[in-house]
């Protein structure tokens, strides 16, 4: 399997920061379910229909897989001129925490948090009677609007299916039901939903709640800043203590400003591994923080290769 193929699939992985013994499958299965990736209004669903859970998670980071490999996708960035790779993060992090721009949203109110967010989806399907599977693909963008009390609206757009073959495209036609729908629109009742808790905005109750677990080494506390953001709205001083929190967290990289398909920032980066200082290739997780006010614009894998894209984020009192 080729370096890039292999990166491909990371970044739909449910299991991604975890490395596990030889043969120790049902190991990462459980901790998929548990420990890696939040579903609490982090959208979209990573999941497959199931039809066995070990084929489920390998089926899933194909067919994402499949989708981030159409053509167009294959983009190459890097570092802007001049910059070079901080092997000490707090170069850069703990810099720009220090020296943190507002956000279009600061000191804003509203009853609702608004999160607008671009993910890619995917299923895949062992096909009856046969040993191949069809795989399809798609990108969704969601706005998520949160109350306090559980209430809010969540609305989801899919864009077109990308099939993998031919086969593929003619089973899906045929089950329609196992694609999710083209456009979702959800209102909430209160006491319907849990709004995820902040943390107060200090690097260690960042570090409590989001470098979870532990044991997964470095790449996890990426995963956790990522799932926050998808789900919270944070203002200037929880930014700060996330950038803090990141700064200090060994094992994490700041690449420098780098120009990617979704703009220039700061690229922090962590290899995905056990321990602090995680060796072997086993992959990165990624993330890219605007270097005047601190937002999280990206997470994934890399350039190119992201699974969340933040659009927009603000306080409203409408949903819609």
């Amino acid at each position: 399997m080729s370096k890039q193929v292999r990166a491909l699939l990371e970044s739909a992985d449910p299991a991604r920061g975890v490395v596990v013994d030889r043969g120790d499958a049902e190991a990462v299965l459980r901790r998929a379910a548990t420990d890696i990736t939040s579903y609490n209004a982090v959208p979209p669903r990573r999941t497959t229909r199931r039809t066995g859970l070990a084929v489920a998670v390998a089926t899933v980071a194909v067919a994402v897989a499949v989708g981030l490999m159409l053509p167009g996708n294959r983009l190459a960035f890097g570092p802007m001129p001049g910059s070079t790779a901080i092997q000490d993060s707090s170069n850069c992090l703990a810099a720009l925490a220090n020296h943190l721009g507002p956000a279009p949203y600061d000191g804003g109110t509203g009853r609702h948090e608004y999160l607008h967010t671009r993910s890619f989806g995917g299923l895949s399907s062992e096909v009856p009677g046969t040993s191949t599977f069809a795989s399809a693909t798609w990108e969704v963008e969601v706005k998520l609007w949160s109350a306090a009390d559980g209430s809010g609206r969540r609305v989801a757009d899919r864009g077109p299916v990308q099939y993998r073959d031919d086969a593929s495209r003619a089973f899906f036609l045929a089950h329609p039901n196992m694609l999710r729908a083209a456009h979702e629109d959800h209102t909430f009742a209160a006491g319907e939903r849990e709004l995820r808790p902040m943390p107060r905005a200090e690097p260690a109750a960042m570090a409590k709640q989001l470098y979870q677990p532990r044991e997964n080494g470095p790449s996890a506390a990426l995963v956790g800043v990522a799932d926050l953001n998808a789900a919270r709205v944070l203002d200037a001083a929880h930014r700060a203590a996330v950038l803090r929190f990141l700064a200090t967290t060994a094992g994490i990289t700041c690449v420098g400003e780098t120009q990617t398909d979704v703009g220039a920032g700061f690229l922090v980066t962590a290899p995905t591994g056990k321990g602090p200082h995680p060796t072997g290739d086993n992959g990165t997780e990624a993330l890219l923080f605007d270097t005047r006010s601190g937002e999280l614009m990206a997470s994934g894998i890399g350039p190119g290769r992201w699974t969340t894209v933040y659009l927009n984020r603000g306080y409203t009192d409408q949903t819609g």
